[in-house]
Order: C-alpha cells, then sequence, then structure tokens
C-alpha cells in the first residue's frame, strides 16, 4: 500500500471517524455521562450531580445538581436542559428551555483575600465579545428558595428569555421575578462591554397583604457613565419621579425631582398600628448630591388629621453635618402660622451634636383662640446632654398676655428643666423640675411665685413603678386654696388628698370657706378605682355650716363606664332632715332620688345668686326620683316637685310676697317630660303659669307648651331691676311654645302698660307707656309695637323680635326725646334710628338730630387723669351683653353748649359716627363753633372763628383749630395799643397746642401781658407782674399736663414751673432728681430769657444740707441748718 493511501486514509479517519464517533459518543447517555465524568476533572469549580438522563445533543437533566463556589452556590433538586446544537453551524448557540426545579441558591459575602494589585481589572477594561450568538428562549426557576447574604430565605420563582450577540449586546426579551410580596418585569437591550449603554423597561407591582397596592413603571437610558431614570407611580402612591445619576465610579453625582398627587397614607400607616392617624400628602420634592454630599429642597403640603401645613426649604448634608437652611413649615386649620427651622446635626459619624433652633412669629389654635407669639425653641449640644431653651408669649390663655421662658437639660435618661418662669401683668411664677426614666419613671418640682396678688406654691415628689403610682408629696397653694396629697395607688395604700378655700370670693362671688378630705385606692393597671369624700365643710359668715352627714364612697370603673355609691347627705344646723342624694347603676340604668325640705331661700341665694340686687326669704322643698338609660339616653322615669310657697323677695325697702311658687316635673309612657310651673302674688294680684312638654330626652326633642301671666302692678318689675322706677302699670302675656330644644319658638301676645318709668342713673323719664308684641304661629317672630313719651316728646318703636334666636329689627322714630337729665348732661334728641339684632351683635344705622344740649363735665383740674399706659391689675371688666357695629349721623341744632376743658360756647354742625364692635367709637366730620370763649392761663378770650375736627380719629380726641383775641383799648395819648392780640389754639382738645400772634408783631411776653391784662408788661408795676406769673404758674390746665406728663415719662421726682423774682420774664422750666437718698441735682431752663440755672443739694446729717446754685448771672453756695421748734 502506498504511502498516498496511507495518508488518505488517515484523512478519511480524522474527518469522518473521528466525529462520527463523538457524535455517537455525545448522543448517547453513556457516553455523555463520560464526558461529564471527564470534564469534572478540568473544570476551575466544583460541580456535582446525584443523576444525568438524557443526550447532550438533545435535551438532559441532571438529579441534585450541586455547583460551588466561594460566593455563591446553586443546588436545584432538577436541572432540565435542551438546545439545538444544529444551530451552531448558523454561528448560534440555540437554547430552547433551561428549567430549574426547587432546591436553593445562595449569595455569600467573599473573603478577604491578598491579591496582586497587577491582576486587578479596572471595569473600563471590560469588553466582551462572544465568538458566538447565545439565544436563551426560555429560562424558568421555580420553588427554589433564595438566600442572599444573611437575609432570611426567600421562595422566588424567575422567568427570562434573552439573546446575547457575538457583538456584545444583549437583548432581554423578558425578565419576570415572582415574589408572594413582589413582581418585577424588565425588558430592553444593554451592552455587555464598558460603558454598558442601556435601555430598559421595568414593571414592578408590591403585593403584600400586610401593605397597600403599589405599581412603579420606570425607564431607564444611558450607560454607567451617566444613567436616567423616569418612574410612575400608581395605586398606593401617586407621583412621577425623574433621576439622573453621573459617574459612579469615580465622583458620584445624583440628582432628582418628584411631583406627587394627592396621597392618602392612612392605610401606609394602619399597617403599621398608627391606624388612628390621617396623613396626606401632594407637591414637590427635589434633590441633588453626591456619595458625601447631599440637598433635599421639599415643597410639599401635608395633611395630618386635617391640619394642613405647607412645607418647604432646605436641607442638605456635608461632611458629617445636617444642615437646615432653613426649613419652613406654614400650618393652615385649626392651627395657623408659620414655623421656621435653622440649624445643624454634625458629628453624625460619632456622637451627633445638634444645634438647631425652631421660631415663629405667632402661632393660633383656631378653636379657643390660644395663640403663641414671638416664640423660639432652641437646642444645643450632645444627645446626651442636649440643652434646650424656650420661650415664647401666649395670649387667650388669661385676659393680659402670659410670658413662658423655660431653660433645660435632656439627658438620655432624665429632663431637668432647670429653670421655668411664666410672667403675667408684671407677676411671675417661677420654678424648676426634674423628670427621670432610668429605673423608674419619677418627678420632682418645686414652683412658686404671684399671680392675681395673690402668692403661688408647689412642690411635688411623684414616682411611677409600674402599675404603682407613688406620691411622696404633693402640696400647692395660691392664695387662700390648697391642694394637699399623700400616699400611693398600690395595693394596702391609699393616696389621701385635702382642699382647702379659706376665703372662696377669691374663686367665685361666694363668701365663706370650704374644706373637702378623702382617698383614693386602686393601681393603674387596673380599671377600678375607689374615691372616699370623708369630710367636706362649707362655711358662710352669714350662715351656719353646711357639711356632710357621712362619708361617702365612689366605686368607678373606667373601661365598663360604671360607678356605685354612697347616698350623699348634707347637713345645716337648724334644718331636721338632711339633704340627701342618692345614685345607683345597674345594668346601664342610673337611678337618683333627692329629698331636701326646710331649706333657706337666702342660704341658697347666697351659695348660687351672691351679687343679685334683691334677697329672697323662706323656705324650699325639693323631692325628685327618677331613673335614665345613658345607653340609648332616654329617661325611664322622672317624677319631681319643687316647692317655694310663701317666699319674699327683697329690694331696699320693698318687698313682694310669692303665695305660691312651685315646678312640677313627671315623664309620661311615651318618654316625654311634662313640666308645670305657678307663681302667684295675691298681693300685687299677679298669676303666672306654664305648662311645657318635651317629647323625649335628646337635642332635637319636640316642644309645646304655654304660659299665662296676668299682673296688674309691675311693682315685681322694680325689684328685678333697680335701675328704675317704675310707676303704676299692668301686664299680660298668652304665648305657645313649639319648636324643638335647638330651635325653639313662641307665638301670642304681650302687653305692657306704665305711666311712669324713670331711668335712675341718667334721669329719663319715660310715660304714656304701651307697648304690645304679637306673633303668629307660623312665623315664630314677634310683631313690636311701642309708644309713648320721652320728657314731653312723643316716641314709636316698631318692628319685629325673635327672642329665642336672638335676632330682630327695630326701627325707633322720636321729636324732642329728654334722653338725659344730669348736672353735669342734658341732651333732648329726635332719632330715626333701624337696629339690627343678630346673635350678639347690634346694627345701628340711621340720623339723631339733637336741638338741644348741655355738656358740663366735673371740673377736670381737680381730677387726677391716669396715664396711658397705667394697667390695674385684677380689674373686674363685665364683658358687655351685646357688641355694636354704629354708623349713625349726628347733627347739632341751634341750642347745644359745652363748658369743658377750657372751652364754653354753642356749637353746631354734622357728625358722622362709626364703630365696629370691640372698639372705640370713630367721628368724621367737623363741628363749627357759634360763639364762646376759651381760657388762656386762667382768663377767658372770646372765640372769634374756630372748629372741633374729626378725622376718622377716636371720638373723644378731637381736633381744634380755634382763633381767640382781645379787643385792647387806648388808655393813653402815648399809647398806641397793637391792632391785633390773641391766640390760636391747635392740637386736640385734652392736649391743646397754644401760639401767640399779633399785628405789628411782639415778643410773646408782651402778647401775654395784653391779652391777660390788656396792657404791656412794666406798666402794670410789681404786683401785676405777681399775677401774671401766677397765672403762668396755675392758671391753665396746659401747664399742668407739661410737667406731670414730663415727670411721669422720664421718672423725675421734680418738674415744674417757678421764678426767683417777681419779674415774668424770669420764669423757667425745672426739673429735679434724687441721684441717691442724699444727693439732689436740679436743673432751670428759662421760658421767656435765655437763662438757665443748675442747683446741686447734698444732705449732710438730719438737720445739715449743702446747697450750691450755679447760673448764666453768677454762682453761690449755702450751708442750710434746720431748726424745729414746738
Amino acid at each position: 500500500m502506498s504511502i498516498y493511501r496511507w495518508l488518505a486514509i488517515t484523512v478519511l479517519v480524522l474527518v469522518v471517524l473521528v466525529p462520527l464517533m463523538a457524535i455517537s459518543l455525545v448522543g448517547s447517555e453513556t457516553g455523555s455521562r463520560w464526558i461529564l465524568t471527564q470534564g469534572q476533572k478540568y473544570l476551575p469549580v466544583d460541580i456535582q450531580y446525584k443523576t444525568f438522563n438524557g443526550t447532550l445533543l438533545n435535551e438532559f437533566e441532571f438529579e441534585d445538581f450541586r455547583f460551588e463556589s466561594e460566593t455563591f452556590s446553586y443546588t436545584p433538586n432538577k436541572l432540565i436542559i435542551n438546545w439545538d446544537p444544529l444551530a451552531l453551524l448558523s454561528g448560534v448557540i440555540r437554547i430552547d428551555n433551561i428549567e430549574s426545579l426547587g432546591g436553593e441558591i445562595r449569595l455569600r459575602a467573599a473573603q478577604n483575600s491578598s491579591q496582586n494589585a497587577d491582576s486587578e481589572a479596572s471595569v473600563e477594561d471590560i469588553q466582551i465579545e462572544l465568538p458566538l450568538d447565545v439565544n436563551l428562549r426560555n429560562l424558568l426557576v421555580k420553588e427554589s428558595r433564595f438566600f442572599i447574604l444573611e437575609t432570611p430565605s426567600q421562595e422566588l420563582t424567575i422567568e427570562a428569555s434573552a439573546r446575547a450577540n457575538a457583538d456584545g449586546q444583549l437583548n432581554i426579551r423578558q425578565f419576570r421575578l415572582e415574589h408572594q410580596y413582589l413582581t418585577t418585569e424588565i425588558s430592553g437591550k444593554t451592552k455587555l462591554s464598558y460603558p454598558f449603554k442601556s435601555e430598559l423597561e421595568n414593571n414592578t407591582h408590591f403585593h403584600s397583604p400586610d401593605f397597600p397596592s403599589l405599581k412603579v413603571k420606570t425607564e431607564i437610558a444611558g450607560d454607567i457613565r451617566s444613567l436616567t431614570t423616569n418612574s410612575e407611580l400608581s395605586e398606593g402612591l401617586v407621583g412621577e419621579v425623574t433621576a439622573k445619576i453621573d459617574n459612579p465610579l469615580n465622583e458620584l453625582t445624583w440628582q432628582f425631582d418628584s411631583n406627587w398627587q394627592q396621597n392618602n397614607l392612612s392605610l401606609w400607616l394602619a399597617s403599621v398600628g398608627a391606624d388612628q392617624v390621617e396623613l396626606s400628602f401632594a407637591g414637590d420634592i427635589r434633590g441633588e448630591g453626591g456619595v458625601t454630599q447631599a440637598s433635599i429642597e421639599p415643597d410639599i403640603a401635608v395633611t395630618v388629621n386635617q391640619q394642613t401645613m405647607d412645607i418647604g426649604g432646605s436641607v442638605s448634608y456635608q461632611d458629617n453635618i445636617i444642615n437646615f437652611a432653613p426649613l419652613n413649615v406654614h400650618s393652615r386649620g385649626d392651627i395657623q402660622g408659620q414655623l421656621t427651622l435653622q440649624g445643624n446635626v454634625s458629628s453624625l459619624s460619632t456622637t451627633p451634636v445638634i444645634d438647631a433652633s425652631v421660631s415663629w412669629e405667632k402661632i393660633t389654635y383656631e378653636p379657643n383662640g390660644i395663640s403663641s407669639h414671638e416664640g423660639r425653641l432652641q437646642a444645643k449640644g450632645e444627645l446626651d446632654e442636649l440643652a434646650i431653651n424656650l420661650s415664647n408669649e401666649l395670649s387667650g390663655v388669661l385676659e393680659e398676655d402670659l410670658q413662658l421662658v423655660t431653660e433645660a437639660k435632656l439627658k438620655s435618661d432624665s429632663l431637668n428643666i432647670l429653670s421655668l418662669k411664666l410672667t403675667h401683668n408684671d407677676e411671675t411664677v417661677s420654678g424648676k423640675a426634674a423628670i427621670n426614666w432610668k429605673d423608674n419613671l419619677s418627678l420632682t418640682t418645686d414652683i412658686s411665685g404671684e399671680y392675681q396678688q395673690r402668692t403661688v406654691n408647689a412642690e411635688a415628689k411623684l414616682r411611677l413603678s409600674e402599675p404603682y403610682l407613688f406620691v411622696d408629696q404633693f402640696n400647692a397653694s395660691w392664695g387662700a386654696q390648697s391642694l394637699i396629697a399623700e400616699g400611693a395607688l398600690s395595693p394596702g395604700k391609699k393616696l389621701t388628698w385635702q382642699v382647702t378655700s379659706k376665703d372662696l370670693s377669691e374663686l367665685s362671688d361666694v363668701k365663706g370657706e370650704v374644706v373637702a378630705t378623702g382617698d383614693i385606692s386602686g393601681q393603674l393597671n387596673q380599671p377600678e378605682f375607689k374615691i372616699g369624700f370623708n369630710k367636706f365643710n362649707l362655711k358662710h359668715p352669714d350662715y351656719n355650716t353646711v357639711s356632710l352627714n357621712q362619708p361617702i364612697t365612689v366605686v368607678f370603673n373606667y373601661e365598663d363606664i360604671t360607678f356605685n355609691t354612697t347616698p350623699v347627705c348634707l347637713n345645716y344646723k337648724g334644718i331636721d332632715n338632711p339633704f340627701c342624694l342618692k345614685l345607683e347603676q345597674q345594668d346601664k340604668l342610673i337611678s337618683f332620688d333627692a329629698d331636701a325640705s326646710e331649706i333657706p331661700l337666702d342660704l341658697l341665694q347666697a351659695l348660687v345668686l351672691p351679687d343679685v340686687a334683691y334677697k329672697l326669704t323662706g323656705e324650699v322643698s325639693a323631692e325628685v326620683v327618677g331613673t335614665f338609660d345613658y345607653e340609648n339616653m332616654t329617661l325611664r322615669k322622672l317624677d319631681g316637685a319643687i316647692n317655694a310657697d310663701n317666699s319674699q323677695v327683697l329690694a331696699g325697702e320693698e318687698k313682694v310676697i310669692l303665695n305660691q311658687l312651685n315646678l312640677t316635673a313627671k315623664n309620661r309612657d311615651d318618654e316625654g317630660i311634662d313640666i308645670g310651673m305657678t307663681a302667684i302674688a295675691d298681693e300685687l294680684d299677679f298669676n303666672l303659669s306654664g305648662q311645657l312638654t318635651i317629647e323625649k330626652v335628646a337635642p332635637d326633642s319636640p316642644l309645646s307648651g304655654k304660659v299665662s301671666l296676668n299682673s296688674k302692678s309691675l311693682e315685681l318689675l322694680n325689684l328685678f331691676a333697680p335701675q328704675v322706677d317704675i310707676g303704676n302699670g299692668s301686664t299680660s302675656a298668652e304665648l305657645n311654645i313649639a319648636g324643638d330644644l335647638n330651635d325653639p319658638t313662641a307665638s301670642g301676645k304681650v302687653n305692657l302698660n306704665a305711666d311712669r318709668i324713670i331711668v335712675l342713673a341718667s334721669g329719663t323719664l319715660i310715660t304714656e307707656l304701651n307697648a304690645k308684641l304679637t306673633a303668629d304661629a307660623n312665623v315664630g317672630e314677634f310683631t313690636v309695637n311701642a309708644d309713648g313719651k320721652i320728657g314731653d316728646g312723643d316716641v314709636a318703636i316698631e318692628g319685629e323680635l325673635n327672642a329665642f334666636k336672638r335676632t330682630g329689627n327695630l326701627i325707633i322714630k322720636g321729636k324732642d326725646l329728654l334722653i338725659l337729665d344730669t348736672p353735669d348732661l342734658l341732651l333732648v334728641a329726635s332719632p330715626d334710628i333701624s337696629l339690627k339684632l343678630e346673635k350678639d351683635l347690634v346694627f345701628v344705622r340711621g340720623d339723631l338730630h339733637l336741638p338741644k344740649a348741655r355738656i358740663t363735665p366735673v371740673n377736670l383740674d381737680q381730677a387726677v387723669t391716669e396715664s396711658a399706659d397705667v394697667t390695674l391689675k385684677n380689674e373686674s371688666k363685665d364683658p358687655p351683653l351685646f357688641s355694636t357695629n354704629t354708623d349713625i349721623t349726628v347733627s347739632l341744632g341751634e341750642q347745644v353748649r359745652v363748658e369743658a376743658l377750657g372751652f364754653s360756647g354753642n356749637l353746631k354742625g354734622k357728625l358722622q359716627i362709626t364703630q365696629q364692635p370691640d372698639s372705640v367709637a370713630r367721628g368724621n366730620g367737623s363741628i363749627g363753633v357759634v360763639s364762646g370763649d376759651y381760657e388762656i392761663y386762667g382768663q377767658k378770650l372770646a372765640i372769634e372763628r374756630g372748629d372741633l375736627l374729626f378725622n376718622g380719629g377716636p371720638l373723644d380726641t378731637p381736633s381744634l383749630n380755634l382763633r381767640v383775641t382781645r379787643n385792647i383799648e387806648k388808655t393813653g395819648i402815648d399809647e398806641r395799643p397793637p391792632e391785633t392780640i390773641g391766640a390760636r389754639v391747635t392740637g386736640t382738645i385734652n392736649r391743646p397746642e397754644l401760639s401767640l400772634f399779633s399785628t405789628p408783631p411782639l415778643p410773646d411776653s408782651t402778647i401775654l401781658s395784653y391779652l391777660l391784662f390788656g396792657k404791656p408788661p412794666g406798666s402794670q408795676g410789681d404786683a401785676n407782674n405777681l399775677e401774671l406769673q401766677a397765672a403762668l404758674l396755675v392758671g391753665g390746665r396746659s401747664a399742668k399736663f407739661l410737667t406731670e406728663g414730663i415727670k411721669d415719662t422720664f421718672d423725675l421726682d421734680e418738674v415744674s414751673l417757678d421764678s426767683e423774682t417777681s419779674d415774668v420774664n424770669d420764669t423757667s422750666l425745672y426739673i429735679g432728681k434724687y441721684l441717691s437718698p442724699r444727693l439732689y441735682v436740679k436743673y432751670g431752663i428759662g421760658l421767656l430769657e435765655p437763662t438757665s440755672t443748675f442747683i446741686l443739694r447734698y444732705t449732710l446729717s438730719e438737720r445739715l444740707l449743702f446747697e450750691s446754685t450755679s447760673n448764666t448771672e453768677g454762682q453761690g453756695g449755702d450751708l442750710i441748718y434746720t431748726i424745729e421748734t414746738k
């Protein structure tokens, strides 16, 4: 055989037979097992399996497959692979299916290992190209447990389909991961080589049963150098988020911009146990930063339980420091105002240090009108040693503003309030407190100060060792009131208490003193408490003592809302039977039984109505029995009667005997209540009776009833209205009551006739009064018709009035009505005015003509005027019954005269008066002076012309524009008097300003001499100079207002006008001040001449003092020795 034949046979074996043998080897199950067994020996990782089925040319599977590496392990129960080797002829590795069933997949952290730095590869060096395309048509990982690092195992299902091209492009047709709480899908394309350019879409659905459903759709574009994402959130949260990440491999920077629609987070909060909180938000949140720094800028509206807050500003992080620069919170709703948070939190990597503050100008809680002004809360220091300072001003809590200043130290186990100061109306209450929770919760506090001119003291030491409360000390007092408690709420112990008031008038209008003692037993972890009232004594200075007949015990269960109590009986010396109240509870029913007999009416009045002008005498008896179902809010039973027959009403020397006075109440079978009332005074022929039916115990219960009144005397009205003197007359009424408790209505008629009514304070005389009120049942509003005489003028009143709703419209017309007639004030008016009543507000509109008036107030020179900054402590200010909104036009007639504040004259003009509720009356217009005079320095000068001007300011401070002159007569041949001498008066009526003028111009001293004496200075002699000086010193109100005002404003000891000679030109203004108890300085400056004087006075002893005087003419000193003689 030739060499060529052997060579051809060899080639044939290598080209044909070897591939055929290889194909036959991998095409059989045995051969495939042999190849895998041999391959295991050369692989760099550990791969093991229990059994192998199938052939490597088609579909094969492993059972109990195991792949292990340092950071990854894969151990499925079964691994099935199906691929198409013929696709290799087309340059594609095509895997039709990979199915992994059961088993575990673990990711582990890599162990620290030393590697050569030269072996480390950069991400930028990654370039992946494949010799063939790889097409994975389907991947399924099912029923496998995933272990990622140290987290608990999770069961995941993964479905995937992708193709990797030879050029390194990966196309993800589908990647789907399912978890019991999450499903996510990814599709798109990405490069497997740097910079890994990608275009991906992701849809993720969070569907945990414990949280609301949330869907997120995200588009990802870019590469590892710059990546942009756009996300849309729906269902549980609704919003859009756009983010960008740049240069993550070197200096990472990022930024995002999000927009959120109105999102309700209540379901999210309920899933973590905060179901009592209703929270929603909407708005924009922006941010940017890097690895070591970040900045967040919110602009959102957050609503918490219907309270909305707008949050804006900036929060940043850099160099381990969080900065608030600043963060603003604007609150809308019941709480209104704006907070500003600024400062920082530093040293975050070690021990955080806080240096931040919250400030606000005004925060108001609208429901009760409480406001906090100019507030600031500052926190500074480490968390274990945090200094806290709070300062603000509260209004609406008390009548005057309340200042609160606090300094505290907060530690991890305690809060020490080092200083707490409350200031109100120049009174201060201060104290300190310590709260510790290291072992058990404890509180220690010590407070002292003054409030409403009464001393405040409080000391407390409390400990809470759950479930036991220990009160080691609790003493609190305010003026004559005190509360003392001591003991414990623990097994076998009681908390004893004592309340004392040695002067009840400090708390109310009731006089006397009261002492009450008792105890409380129970535990905080148990719902039942036993409360004992062991002693109660009420002592009134004019009556006997009211005291408990026996101790009272009340057992209260706050879970079941049940209680039981022993009878409450009160003793009063002089009454045989005590007043007793019995209460019992059983099966949601409360039974009550009250019994009282021979209770003195004057005692009840002293305790309930101590300040009324009339006095009640007699005795009252009462008996009330009933049962109330508090679960259904129904009155099962009621039978009561109150009787006070033969009682008396006294006012001054007047006395009225009520022969019969009683009230009854009884329920009917249908749960309604019938109420009856009778009052009869035989002496006055007075008879009042009424019946009222309430259909059920509910706010909207229907009403029906009647009231009948007949009286041929008005004497009873005199007793209840001592401000007026009512003459003879009569009154009658027949009324029907309807509607419901929320909106009652009345219909019928009321008549009142009186021959004389005198308003004592004003002297107003009303005669021939006839008033009639009528109402139709369908309207529920009374028509008012009244007429009579006020003085000699006729008055008429017409309109509508609803007493229950406190609404109405009245028109008052009259002519020449004598409204006021007192020594200081006479007022005759002709009104044409409308009154509109809306609840507590009265609108006054119309015209008021005053044909005649005389205003002559007391001599104000003898009155002590109150400074504008004076505040009266504890001044009683009773609120008015109605607020007014006034807009009326007042016109003056020919006989209006005013004599006040140096002015005397007749006025005429028109003035518009307006007044808003709770504000001063204001005027617009002018009042002209028809004729009159004005007093200057004790002299009355004729008013040539003048006006009182009102320009919208307070009505009691009009501006003045007066011109007064004096006619100077010629007294000698050589004397030529000035043509005109006078003064202009401007300013306001209570602070006038005076300027002098003359023709030809003359010095002020000369003009003043002409005005007061009709002669120039020097022609009168020393006697007249002394008169002029006296006029300057004491003749006018202006000097007094000036000196007293300067003295009070600058806290001086002396401000006066004085002259060391009889010449008025030497008059000076002096001010003086004690610099110490012995040293006094005084300085004077000339008013009419340019002179000045300085006086120093030093007290050497009780009788000896040194005085030094320096002025423009010289200086001198004196030693003054005082000798007392008897």
